[in-house]
């Protein structure tokens, strides 16, 4: 499994945005989260994507729908 902190600006600084990737056989399923730094519990879960061909891709669908996540909860 890889794991993707992103730091989330102008938010809680106590909150990470994280991504996982993990390979299951050629594909990949990524899991979307809001996390508490310091625990590292989850705050809040955005969006599991299944069956990604592609890792890089993957985790730039990964960002993708926490940055999109994160947009709804500001308007």
């Amino acid at each position: 499994m890889d794991e993707h902190l992103i730091e989330l600006k102008g938010l809680s600084p106590f909150l990470v945005g994280r991504v996982c990737i993990m390979q299951s056989e050629d594909l990949f399923n990524v899991e979307v989260d809001i996390i508490q730094t310091d625990s590292g519990k989850i705050f809040n879960h955005v969006k599991i994507l299944y069956n990604e061909p592609d890792k890089k891709e993957a985790l730039n669908l990964g960002v993708h729908h926490l940055k999109k996540f994160l947009n709804s909860k500001v308007q």
